[in-house]
């Protein structure tokens, strides 16, 4: 027991070294700012520069993640009309670019999914009465909520073609160009929609490709004389499977892309913006949803700014210039026109008039700006007293309503800038779908390996009279039938299918580790990796800990050919009480998440998915195994009691 004690307290402090290693490389990569090393933007240097005109200044909208319901929340679709009427009219956008989720699709239960045309109709007619079209070029894309069971692109089921403003136009890679007096600026759509769209809940991650990267990249090529190319999508680049090289070379070619997706985590990472490798921005809005979340964005002299605003927040402040340190993209904007610019400039949008306006850098007030025009006001300074290192600017500005806003951040004009947020470019800038597949088989590993590793190293359980959870393992791996069906149960879902269903609206399909086998076409999907490993910790750990602990509690002790009981002084009594907590909890877990699992099968997937899911029939062997040792506790509590021996 010592020698298997020791050499597990090894592996484990390698593989903490090994974690602690891997951290250390990730801190470094995702949070040290990009160096940009080559030549400055050639309009840097040339003006005209930001001053105290209306000039090659305009502005336009970002919001995600609607999820127009007609089972949850009627606020969602309430305060979207608010929104489209409101918002639109008082800010005044030029373009507004609505990047997917438009509607929920989802089952009462929360599990199943399903496009309701109910929900189309509301999104529709909030876009319809709030005049929308009128006031802005609205673009809005499809989801991946707005895929769910979607057969193909042109299924009646589709309801995004009969009900969005774009239509038929934006379901697929386009460009729209918007040309100004004073330049051009073009935005590419990145369709990375599942087609056909599966039910819930593999249908998380996009893909992209080969049609559809051919198309970014002849849009690519059309944009290069605009003075601003934007990418927008749905899926943040790292939730993107296909042509993932082709992708990132596409999109390095672009300012920014605009996502959503990933709703902030929960709210638990607010700020998913990063600068990635290539120089380029990923820009991630908090949803609509639960947020309330939009986003205000400006090219001023080709300097492009952004503000992430809370609906129904007023006054909204957006400063144009100094730009924000952390988001310059020196390979695509002229950041050198801050250096020769004549005045601070920020935009101010209101329902009810502006009262005041003050600027300060670094705690000292400058004074009130001025009014120009429009939303636009500025207040002149001298970059000079600026050029060295971060500096912080704040604008307080307030309405004659009383609101007030107070926005700031820090700034630079010799190229300075903060560290990167971790969490924010981990998710941004890594590879979601390796990070899954690395803890599904890292983790998956261990756990397959360990029991044959120990059944090697212990050779047999005799001579084991130390109690706990390391003997209850070693009689457990000596366990012929229990140790290959724990190993089996583990195995099984990395080879073989995990049901058949409907996976989409009239045809079905086998789902796998892999992805989906669907109407004649596999759908990739890594997802399930996820899954994987949440079964890992919540079914198949417990499984072998409940198993170990009732099998070291009943199962004699084997030494030369004979079975005692007596030298096996647990059987003497029944699990202590920490055990028997313990045993608990895991059947707990065990069976929670395997009705879950099946419950989902049954409600995403239909009743032929539940009968031939994986996870049911799991649960039924398992159930066999412990009945197989109820029936062997009472078998070895009557020879104990008898004083057998054999």
């Amino acid at each position: 027991m010592v020698k298997v004690l020791g050499i597990c307290t090894t592996i484990l402090l390698l593989n903490i070294a090994l974690l602690a290693w891997l951290w250390a490389i990730a801190v470094e990569h995702f949070t040290v700012p990009v160096e940009y090393n080559g030549p400055p933007h050639q309009r840097g240097h040339k003006p005209p520069y930001p001053g105290d005109t209306m000039d090659n200044l305009w502005w336009f909208i970002h919001i995600s993640d609607i999820h127009i319901s007609r089972f949850r929340d009627p606020s969602r679709t309430t305060d979207f009309q608010k929104f489209c009427t409101n918002e639109i009219d008082i800010i005044k956008p030029e373009v507004t670019i609505v990047t997917g989720d438009l509607t929920d699709a989802k089952d009462w239960d929360h599990v199943g999914s399903k496009q309701y045309e109910i929900e189309w109709k509301a999104y529709h007619n909030a876009i319809k009465f709030g005049h929308v079209q009128e006031k802005t070029v609205w673009i809005d894309i499809r989801g991946n909520h707005d895929a769910f069971k979607v057969t193909h692109k042109t299924h009646s089921v589709n309801y995004y073609r009969r009900y969005s403003a774009m239509g038929e136009k934006g379901d697929t890679t386009f460009m729209y160009q918007h040309k100004l007096p004073f330049g051009t600026y073009s935005f590419i759509s990145v369709n990375a929609i599942l087609d056909p769209g599966p039910g819930r809940p593999f249908n998380f991650f996009g893909y992209i490709g080969k049609d559809d990267i051919e198309k970014l990249e002849h849009y690519v090529d059309e944009s290069h004389h605009s003075n601003h190319t934007m990418f927008f999508g749905h899926y943040p680049t790292s939730t993107i499977i296909g042509e993932q090289f082709r992708l990132n070379n596409a999109l390095s070619q672009g300012i920014a892309y605009l996502c959503g997706h990933l709703h902030s985590l929960g709210g638990m990472i607010p700020n998913m913006k990063a600068l990635q490798k290539t120089g380029s921005l990923e820009l991630e809005v908090e949803d609509w949803k639960i947020n309330r979340m939009y986003r205000v964005m400006a090219y001023d002299h080709d300097l492009l700014s952004f503000n992430d605003v809370n609906f129904g927040e007023w006054p909204v402040v957006l400063i144009t210039n100094p730009k924000r340190a952390r988001f310059m993209a020196p390979k695509h904007e002229p950041v050198d026109k801050m250096i020769h610019s004549t005045h601070i400039r920020f935009l101010l949008f209101s329902p009810s008039p502006i009262t005041s306006a003050t600027v300060a850098i670094d705690g000292v007030d400058l004074g009130p700006a001025k009014h120009v025009e429009g939303p636009l006001y500025v207040l002149p300074w001298e970059p000079a007293k600026f050029m060295d290192g971060l500096h912080t600017i704040t604008v307080t500005a307030k309405n004659a309503a009383g609101d007030v806003t107070n926005t700031g951040y820090r700034f630079s004009l010799d190229g300075s800038r903060p560290m990167q947020w971790f969490a924010a470019s981990l998710f941004l800038m890594g590879d979601i779908t390796c990070g899954l597949q690395f803890l599904c088989i890292f983790v998956g590993f261990w756990f397959v390996l360990s029991l044959p590793v120990v059944r090697w190293l212990t050779k047999s359980s005799a001579g084991y009279r130390h109690h706990g959870l390391p003997r209850s393992l070693v009689v457990l791996v000596h366990n012929n039938m229990y140790l290959y069906s724990i190993l089996g149960i583990a195995i099984y879902p990395l080879i073989g299918p995990w049901c058949i269903g409907e996976i989409i609206e009239g045809h079905y399909g086998a789902s796998t580790l892999l992805g989906l086998y669907v109407n004649g076409t596999f759908i990739p999907e890594t997802f399930s990796y996820a899954v994987v490993f949440v079964d890992i910790l919540l079914f198949q750990l417990p499984m072998t800990i409940y198993f170990a602990l009732h099998l070291d509690c009943y199962q004699p002790t084997v030494s030369n050919g004979s079975i005692t009981m007596k030298s096996n002084r647990r059987a003497k009594r029944p699990l202590c009480l920490c055990s028997s907590v313990t045993s608990f909890a895991c059947l707990v877990s065990m069976f929670i998440w395997k009705i879950y699992l099946c419950y989902s099968a049954y409600a995403c997937y239909g009743t032929l998915a539940l009968f031939t899911s994986k996870d049911l029939w799991t649960m039924v062997f398992v159930l066999l195994l412990r009945s197989k040792l109820v029936r062997s506790k009472q078998y070895y509590r009557e020879m104990n009691g008898n004083g057998q021996t054999s």
